[in-house]
């Protein structure tokens, strides 16, 4: 293989504002509809699990302790061991399939599991089989649509568009809080009640599927499984430029020496060995990393089960909860939004980490001080320092949402080079899951059995990540999928090449650049 080294791009080709288009912003916008059937379900199933309606058809209203604490624990950790496994399929699925396919294979997986558990009626194993179905669904999204939208996004807008992924997530997020509290407050106790919440998974499910027949493949993708010409031609309509401008060649000279470069990688290796390589491996560890700090943030807890959370700092009666849920939910979107708006491509993946890790850890350590001095009980009064723990909730939101919320999902779909993204990325979302599994069936126990240490071991997480973000992370905020690629470590594309693409038994050298970015030592 080539002998690697560092570099850094600097493109004297302004970039044509047609660039900047509402067709990439629909493509991400579509896309995300995958991540708005995980947010619904992050917020509507540990709220819904708590209506007396449900309670009584699942035969939960005079159950122990523990067996509710195994339920609630079961059915939110079924969905996230589907999306382990679903996270596996990325790499096999949307390599030889393409994003597009497997997106349209997630939601109707995700649509028949919901159907599943809308149907289910008090059968407990036709609701856990639905809740593991619809996560084979969620998992294979959850590693489509970052990947997908980072192929396709240009490079300056690149984390608001993968951005838009967690923007969808906190919209369900949000809309799944205020579901519960309106079946809650306003619908009779029936099993219509809890239904109504299930039932409308249906609904994002459905628009994804739909949604992904409008909407173009991968040019990346086209150009390593397809031909030049089916890239250069999708790349023109999501750029809105004609084929043979300046940017867009100079844009497909730089796909085109990458994909080059792997297909001469494959003759002496495959997927798993190259990803073995130094350079790929410290891309795994990273973003391995990454999203095991975001799972023991602490964030997931909340969502999954925000009414007991709530419960624990002394708020007390259902709506109140449920109130303070949706309240939590509201908060959440509007920094999310603000967040991939107008932050990340303005101040970069690390200071975002660890400025928001920084916000988070003081309202942790300050809620589980709070539980640890005071020991709130249910039905005592709410003090001063029990208003603060819950204000401290809200920062907490705040924090997470300038920082882990959306920056694991950008930065790994960033950070592996095209021939192993899919693989990378799977590798790095099971990982996800299946800490994201631990916390669901963990939680309940901890905040029963070590209340207040719940917070601090969250908190200490939260700590360490810090200096983990600065010594370890690279910023790669501005730069193509390319660039980031020397950036740990590849060689950079060359300047000038006649760079071959087979189509059956026709040889064809694509445009060159009328630019070409240059390599800086």
């Amino acid at each position: 293989m080539p002998a690697r080294h560092a570099a850094v791009f600097v493109s004297d080709t302004p970039v044509p504002k047609d660039v900047y288009n509402k067709q990439v912003y629909f493509t991400a916008l579509v896309a995300s509809m995958g991540a708005f059937i995980f947010g619904y379900d992050l917020a509507f199933i540990g709220t819904t699990i708590t209506l007396e309606p449900f309670k009584r058809d699942f035969g939960l209203l005079n159950a122990s302790e523990a067996t509710s604490d195994g339920f609630s624990a079961n059915i939110v950790s079924l969905l996230q061991a589907g999306c382990f496994f679903g996270s596996l399929a990325v790499a096999p699925l949307g390599d030889r399939y393409g994003r597009k396919i497997s997106l349209i294979i997630a939601g109707i997986l995700f649509c028949i599991g919901s159907l599943m558990q809308t149907v289910s009626y008090g059968l407990v194993a036709v609701m856990f089989v639905g809740r593991a179905i619809g996560g084979l669904g969620v998992g294979l999204a959850s590693g489509i649509v970052p990947m997908y939208v980072a192929e396709l996004s240009p490079p300056a807008i690149r984390g608001r568009l993968v951005g838009i992924y967690e923007i969808s997530v906190q919209t369900g997020t949000c809309i799944g809080f205020w579901i519960c509290y309106g079946v809650e407050g306003n619908m009779a106790k029936t099993s219509a009640q809890w239904v109504t919440p299930f039932a409308i998974q249906l609904i994002p499910g459905g628009l994804l599927v739909i949604g992904m027949f409008f909407v173009p493949e991968s040019p990346r993708w086209l150009a390593r499984y397809k031909s030049y010409g089916a890239a250069s031609k999708t790349l023109a309509m999501l750029r809105n430029l004609p084929e043979d401008h300046p940017y867009l060649q100079e844009e497909l000279s730089h796909i085109m020496a990458a994909v080059e470069d792997e297909k001469n990688c494959r003759a002496d290796s495959n997927q798993w060995t190259e990803l073995l390589a130094p350079s790929n491996r410290k891309r795994v560890i990273l973003g391995i990393l990454i999203f095991i700090f975001m799972q023991f943030a602490g964030s997931n807890a909340i969502n999954y089960y925000s009414p007991r959370i709530f419960k624990s700092v002394g708020l007390t009666g259902s709506s109140t909860k449920l109130y303070a849920t949706g309240i939590y939910g509201i908060v959440r979107l509007v920094c999310v939004i603000i967040a991939m708006n107008f932050v990340v491509d303005r101040f970069g993946r690390r200071n975002m980490l660890m400025g928001g890790a920084a916000v988070m850890l003081v309202a942790m350590w300050f809620i589980g001080a709070y539980i640890k001095v005071a020991g709130p009980t249910e039905g005592s009064a709410l003090t001063a320092g029990g208003y603060a723990a819950v204000t401290f909730i809200y920062i907490f939101a705040v924090g997470f949402c300038f920082s882990y919320a959306g920056i694991p999902w950008i930065y790994c779909a960033e950070i592996f080079p095209l021939r192993i993204r899919a693989l990378g990325i799977a590798i790095c979302t099971a990982v996800h899951w299946l800490f994201n599994f631990v916390i669901a069936r963990a939680v309940p126990y901890m905040i029963s059995n070590i209340g207040y240490g719940t917070y601090f071991f969250f908190a200490s997480c939260i700590t360490l990540s810090i200096p983990f973000v600065y010594f370890c992370l690279p910023e790669t905020k501005g730069l193509s999928l390319e660039e980031i690629d020397v950036i740990f470590g590849a060689a950079a594309p060359p300047l000038t090449a006649e760079v071959m693409l087979e189509e059956g038994e026709k040889v064809l050298d694509y445009p060159k650049a009328a630019h070409v970015e240059k390599s800086i030592e």
